[in-house]
C-alpha cells in the first residue's frame, strides 16, 4: 500500500509539483546539491538519511528529473532541479515568519549587489531575478560565508 496519494496525474499543477516535491528529504537533498555536495556518501551525511531512504529519493529525483546521475561524479541538478531554487527560498523565509527569533542557519543574497534577499526570486535593490547563478547562500553549518550555489555536475 502506497504511504500518501498519487498525484501525479492529477490537473492541479500544484497537486502535480507536490507528487514530486512535497516530500522533506527530496528538499533537504535539493538544498545539499545547490550547496555543491553531490556524492551519495556527501548527500546522506549532510541530510542524516539512511542509506535506504537516500537511496529512494535520488531515485525518484532523477525518475522526474530533477536530477542526473553521473557514475564517476555523482549527481547534479538538472534545469528542472534548478528552478525549484525559488521553493528553496519560499522555505527559508517561511520558517522566518513561523519564528522570528530562531536560529538561522541559511541567509540569501544577490550575488550582483550583495545584499540580502527580500524576495524568493528577485532582488528589490538590483530589480533583476534571483536565480541559481545570481544567489549566493551563507549556510551556518558550511562557516557562514556566502558562497556560490552549484548548477551542474561538478569536474
Amino acid at each position: 500500500m502506497p504511504l500518501r496519494s498519487d498525484w501525479s496525474t492529477a490537473t492541479c499543477p500544484i497537486a502535480r509539483s507536490a507528487d514530486v516535491l512535497a516530500d522533506p528529504w527530496v528538499l533537504l537533498i535539493l538544498r545539499e546539491l545547490f550547496s555543491g555536495r553531490s556524492r551519495f556518501d556527501e548527500l546522506r551525511d549532510a541530510t542524516g538519511a539512511a542509506d535506504s531512504v537516500l537511496s529512494r529519493r535520488l531515485s525518484a529525483m532523477t525518475g522526474a528529473g530533477l536530477v542526473a546521475r553521473d557514475a564517476d561524479r555523482g549527481y547534479a541538478l538538472t534545469d528542472a532541479g534548478r528552478e525549484t531554487l525559488p521553493i528553496l527560498h519560499a522555505f527559508a523565509r517561511f520558517s522566518r515568519v513561523t519564528d522570528p527569533d530562531g536560529p538561522w542557519g541559511l541567509q540569501t543574497s544577490c550575488a550582483r549587489c550583495g545584499r540580502a534577499a527580500a524576495s524568493v526570486d528577485w532582488c528589490t535593490h538590483c530589480e533583476a531575478p534571483l536565480d541559481a547563478d545570481s544567489t549566493r547562500w551563507a549556510r551556518r553549518s558550511m562557516g557562514g560565508e556566502p558562497f556560490a550555489l552549484v548548477t551542474g555536475v561538478p569536474a
